[in-house]
């Protein structure tokens, strides 16, 4: 065990149950000495009453995200009956429903303080409910003692308690020593500060509980264990508000730390930006009033597709969270890279109010990344990753019962132009030719890529031959809008491009490599029937 938890141990136990305990053992010798003040009793009463419905809303809100029952709630339920039987005990005259009353707080006290010692369980729909049934049957109780105290049992007889006021006391006191045992005994596991100031706060309500057994009305004795409990209340209390201040001051710096860290912004339904963290401010460039009033299209990179953001609000439109990485921009121009969760959040009707992303800054990963996967003059994605797209895409059409479109193209007479005009002016072709198939891209499963000198290959899904057909043709008119000079090109002044397209829909797919090779032989067929063309290949024209 921990020194530290030994020592605190050690120190609740000789101050809330030993030295009570002996004081109170001293203190019995001098009952003869009797104070009567039912104005005093009623303030410590009341007091303590108010005290104790305070500290079962505390202790209830202890692990209210649990959504359970644990040692808190227990606690917090005895202390809401204590506190409304000491209210009312507090408020009426002297008599046996007066007894009555202080007696059942202690009864019932320590009959649900000892239920700590059942392990903590789950509760569905009827977890605030136990507090208002606990608050309207602790009410009823008390007025009916008051209304029909007829039936109320004789609590004192002669200026002496009777034996059910002291049997109920006695009952409540060793109730509290138990529930007590159980605080300690976590306390030693856990060291949570809450369990050593309840075992304390549970012996001094024991010790109350025993010291009524040899008391009598008004006497030392009485006034001793009633200051007693004010003092486990008060002592309570305090802790217990000095922990929700730590929590607050705990929760502020979480707060500073996530607003300096974690890149968050939130919208309404329109996606209208509403708030942003400073991380956010920090990573785009821009600060928190140029974002506010907003939509994200304020940072959203022009690489990023369309269709990518259709299927974003798609997806968090219909109550699901859309996960996934965005290249944005910030307010210098620069690029940046974002793992990004975003999730819709509810209103008290259920229905979508708004959205919340959560970002990760992924730039340096991306970079990685890209450099390890894009062909370094072009900047579209190299041999390797293409054949790991390729694999993948084909997969994915065969999943989801789709077209699969592969285009290969090849710059027309490419050696010639090298030979003619230098391998610098071919390099700064083959960058315009890369920029031109990435314009031709508007979709988040389209892909270009080099794969190998003057050779390149595209990628698309979900259009159908005559679709197919017209998306190869803009990507060869928007080579031919290029209008960069090749003299000794067959098939024209400028650079152009000829292609061969191969479209399958799921069922007629076999192999990555058969879908390669009928492409090439349609390339080969637009080369050989005059270039600058795209060919489609078909059973039927091969």
């Amino acid at each position: 065990m921990n020194k530290i938890v030994k020592k605190n141990i050690k120190l609740i136990l000789f101050f809330t149950l030993i030295l009570p305990l002996t004081l109170g053992l001293l203190i019995n010798n001098f009952g003869d000495i009797k104070f009567i003040s039912l104005p005093l009793h009623s303030v410590l009463e009341a007091s303590g009453g108010v005290i104790a419905l305070i500290l079962a809303g505390l202790f209830f809100l202890v692990d209210i995200d649990k959504q359970s029952f644990t040692v808190y709630h227990w606690s917090a339920i005895a202390l809401l009956f204590m506190g409304i039987f000491d209210i009312f005990h507090a408020s009426v005259p002297l008599g046996k429903t007066f007894i009555w009353l202080h007696s059942i707080a202690v009864f019932t006290g320590g009959i649900f303080f000892p239920l700590v010692w059942i392990n903590d369980f789950k509760i569905k729909k009827f977890y605030w409910g136990v507090l208002v049934v606990s608050f309207l049957i602790a009410t009823i109780i008390a007025i009916s003692s008051i209304v029909f105290q007829e039936y109320v049992p004789a609590m004192l007889i002669n200026g002496e308690f009777t034996f059910t006021a002291n049997i109920l006391n006695l009952i409540g006191g060793i109730g509290f020593f138990i529930a007590g045992i159980r605080f300690i005994l976590k306390y030693k596991n856990e060291a949570i500060l809450e369990d050593l100031f309840l075992a304390g706060h549970a012996f001094l309500f024991g010790v109350a509980g025993i010291l009524f057994f040899i008391s009598e009305l008004w006497d030392m004795e009485w006034w001793f264990w009633h200051s007693l409990r004010l003092i486990a209340y008060l002592v309570s209390l305090i802790y217990m508000f000095k922990a929700y201040i730590d929590s607050r001051d705990k929760l502020k710096k979480y707060v500073d730390i996530i607003n300096k860290n974690v890149i968050i912004s939130s919208t309404n339904k329109k996606g209208i930006i509403t708030n942003v963290s400073e991380a956010f401010s920090q990573i785009s460039g821009y600060s928190k009033d140029e974002l506010i009033g907003k939509s994200h299209n304020i940072v959203r990179h022009p690489d990023m597709p369309k269709e990518l953001y259709k299927e974003i609000w798609k997806t968090i439109k219909s109550g699901e969270n859309w996960l996934g990485e965005i290249k944005n921009i910030k307010k210098n121009r620069e690029f940046y890279w974002v793992s990004v969760s975003i999730s819709p959040t509810f209103g008290d009707s259920g229905i979508v109010n708004g959205y919340t992303a959560i970002r990760q800054d992924i730039t340096d990963k991306k970079r990685i990344e890209e450099i390890a996967i894009t062909d370094a003059l072009t900047k579209l994605y190299n041999r390797g990753h293409f054949n790991n797209i390729f694999k993948r895409e084909i997969n994915r059409t065969k999943r989801d019962k789709k077209y699969f479109s592969f285009l290969i193209i090849d710059i027309d007479h490419f050696k010639q132009y090298n030979d003619t005009y230098g391998h610098q002016a071919g390099d700064d072709v083959l960058i315009k030719f890369a920029k031109s198939l990435k314009t031709s891209i508007s979709r988040a499963s389209d892909f270009a890529f080099r794969l190998g000198g003057e050779e390149f290959g595209m990628i698309f899904s979900d259009l159908n031959e005559e679709d197919s057909l017209e998306f190869a043709s803009i990507v060869k008119e928007n080579i031919e809008k290029l209008e960069i000079e090749h003299s000794k090109n067959s098939a024209s002044k400028f650079i152009t491009a000829s292609m061969g397209l191969v479209v399958q829909n799921a069922k007629e797919i076999k192999s990555d490599d058969e879908i390669y090779k009928l492409a090439d032989e349609a390339l080969y067929e637009a080369k050989e029937s005059g270039r600058n063309k795209v060919i489609l290949y078909t059973k039927e024209k091969f």
